[in-house]
């Protein structure tokens, strides 16, 4: 995805391959379950920094970012929550 497939997609609806997640210092504990869905399915695109509400899509950008990254690619890497490789981009 590019930027302007991105700022499309925020500007947009809700689509099924989709999901933003507010992750300003941390990953949330449903960014698993997310993943788990896409990988069950055709996969998509989980974007940590925005947030939801009342039905728009707001950024709100990520603190601490190495940190995030880390450690959400730590755990899927790490065969703790998902047991399969997940190809990250």
């Amino acid at each position: 995805m590019n930027q302007e497939e991105l700022l499309a997609r925020l500007n947009g609806i809700v689509w099924n391959d989709f999901e933003c997640k507010k992750a300003q210092r941390s990953v949330p504990e449903d960014a698993y379950k997310t993943v788990a869905s896409f990988a069950n399915t055709a996969g998509g695109w989980l974007v940590f920094g925005v947030r939801e509400g009342n039905g728009r899509l707001e950024v709100t950008g990520v603190e601490e970012s190495d940190k995030v990254q880390n450690d959400f690619l730590a755990v899927l890497r790490g065969g703790q929550k998902i047991n399969r490789v997940i190809r990250v981009t």
